[in-house]
């Protein structure tokens, strides 16, 4: 609710704004390291840190860095990032393309450029801020089933986690389509079909993701948003 918004109406003040999060958080992260090396300092700063760390973060209970909190926001932002990279990168591709009057290979870099433009930007938000949270609650208060391999993951958790990044894409697309002036969009029931068709276009991805955040051992705020952004590049390319 916080992010997604000022993602639809302005990609580059919301890119800009994750880099500048990032920035003061690492400059934070050196102060606190700094306030914990001094000899006989306590700093209630860090006692409030203590209470929100889990076991990636053992090393800053001796004054090391405190990498969750960094790592949500570049998670957040790393699939924005790579969708604008990838923007910069087709429109020089074209430019090169008018400028030669010649076909250049790769021009267009994709089978279907409306799901990178729609479900990259907002990658990160609805793999961690929706399914990853959503499938921690539904595990630990219904989780019974784990998965093999003496998992901690739930059948139960993972399956929120994909139903609820399900219904977030088809909730999302009705209200662009809604809000979009194409006539094509103006009948309920062609908006209702298109959120369908494009919620089944991103089930590949957000499948994938929710086995890999099953199965991994790393840190998901950043596993997953890299994983998910190369998939629905990969899939967008191969799909050509």
């Amino acid at each position: 609710l916080l992010f997604t918004p000022i993602t639809w109406l302005d990609e580059d003040m919301m890119a800009l704004s994750y880099a500048i999060a990032i920035a003061l958080l690492i400059v934070l992260e050196m102060v606190r390291g700094w306030i914990h090396s001094e000899p006989g300092v306590t700093s209630s700063w860090n006692r409030f840190y203590m209470i929100f760390l889990d076991d990636k973060d053992s090393p800053a209970t001796k004054g090391g860095l405190v990498i969750s909190h960094i790592s949500l926001i570049v998670g957040c932002a790393f699939p924005l990032w790579m969708k604008q990279l990838l923007q910069q990168n087709y429109i020089m591709l074209s430019a090169t393309d008018t400028l030669s009057s010649k076909s250049v290979p790769g021009t267009l870099l994709f089978h279907s450029d409306e799901i990178i433009s729609s479900l990259l930007p907002v990658l990160g938000l609805l793999v961690l801020g929706i399914g990853d949270s959503a499938g921690a609650i539904c595990g630990l208060k219904f989780g019974r089933h784990h998965w093999p391999g003496d998992s901690s993951r739930t059948l139960e958790g993972s399956l929120c986690m994909f139903l609820s990044m399900m219904l977030s894409v088809f909730l999302c697309t009705v209200l662009m389509a809604s809000a979009n002036n194409d006539a094509k969009y103006q009948d309920i029931k062609d908006i209702v079909n298109y959120a369908i068709d494009h919620m089944f276009r991103a089930s590949l991805p957000l499948g994938m993701i929710t086995l890999i955040e099953a199965s991994t051992t790393q840190i998901d705020n950043l596993s997953l948003p890299i994983a998910g952004s190369t998939l629905v590049i990969l899939m967008t390319a191969i799909g050509r």
